[in-house]
């Protein structure tokens, strides 16, 4: 089966984040390291598989945070 690629601007739009909050969260371990599109070249993406699976984990940790706010702060500072 064949595995649809996001690219960087992609992912940035659907989780409303800026280029340097996407760095940001690869660099934490937030986020997978994207994949090298081309052996020689400078092309990235995530599997959308992998993108789809932290929204999914981001909408099911609100219902944990709306559950108990005060002991879960979604794993921020």
């Amino acid at each position: 089966m064949l595995e649809k690629f996001i690219r960087p601007r992609q992912v940035r739009e659907a989780m409303g984040w800026s280029r340097s909050t996407l760095y940001e969260k690869i660099s934490s371990g937030v986020v997978s390291r994207p994949v090298k599109l081309e052996a020689c070249g400078r092309a990235v993406g995530w599997p959308e598989r992998e993108i789809a699976a932290y929204q999914k984990a981001r909408i099911e940790a609100r219902g944990a945070l709306a559950s108990n706010p005060a002991t879960d702060k979604g794993g921020c500072k």
